[in-house]
C-alpha cells in the first residue's frame, strides 16, 4: 500500500469486485497509484516523486490492460475491440500526461486529472469489466 497525507480520492468499494481476484487485485493496485498522485500534487510533493507515480500507473495500466486483454482473447470475448479501445484511449491519455509532465513538471498534474482518473476507472469497471467477467462465467 502506498503511503499518503491526504483524504484519499479513489475509494475501492465491494460493488467494483468483478469476481476475478486478479482483475480486482490489479484494480486496487490502480486505486492506490490514483491515491498516491493525488496526495502528491495536494501536498505538492517534488517532481521526482510525482514523476515516479505517474510512471507507475502507467506501468501498471499497461500491464492490467495486457492481463484483461489476454483473457479476453483467450474466450474469443465478442466486445474485445470495443472494450480494447477504452483501454487504448486511457493509455494515450495517461501517456499525454506524462510527457506533459515531463515537458513542464509539476503543473501538468492538477486534482481535476486525479478526480478524472477515478471516475473513469469506477465507470470502466462497473461497466465494461464486469461485463466482460461476467461472459468469462457464464462460458
Amino acid at each position: 500500500m502506498l503511503p499518503t497525507l491526504t483524504k484519499p480520492i479513489a475509494c475501492w468499494q465491494q460493488e467494483y469486485n468483478t469476481g476475478n481476484s486478479q482483475v480486482d487485485e490489479q484494480h486496487q493496485q490502480l486505486f492506490e497509484i490514483v491515491n498516491a498522485i493525488h496526495d502528491a500534487v495536494v501536498t505538492k510533493k517534488n517532481s521526482y516523486t510525482m514523476q515516479e507515480l505517474l510512471e507507475a500507473l502507467s506501468n501498471h495500466t499497461i500491464e492490467h490492460f495486457q492481463t484483461e486483454e489476454a483473457l479476453m482473447m483467450a474466450v474469443d470475448y465478442p466486445e474485445y475491440d470495443i472494450h480494447k479501445r477504452t483501454h487504448d484511449c486511457l493509455l494515450s491519455k495517461v501517456d499525454r500526461l506524462l510527457l506533459k509532465f515531463r515537458d513542464r513538471n509539476t503543473a501538468a498534474v492538477t486534482t481535476e486529472i486525479t478526480q478524472f482518473l477515478t471516475e473513469w476507472l469506477a465507470h470502466h469497471i462497473k461497466g465494461e469489466d464486469k461485463k466482460m467477467i461476467q461472459f468469462f462465467q457464464n462460458q
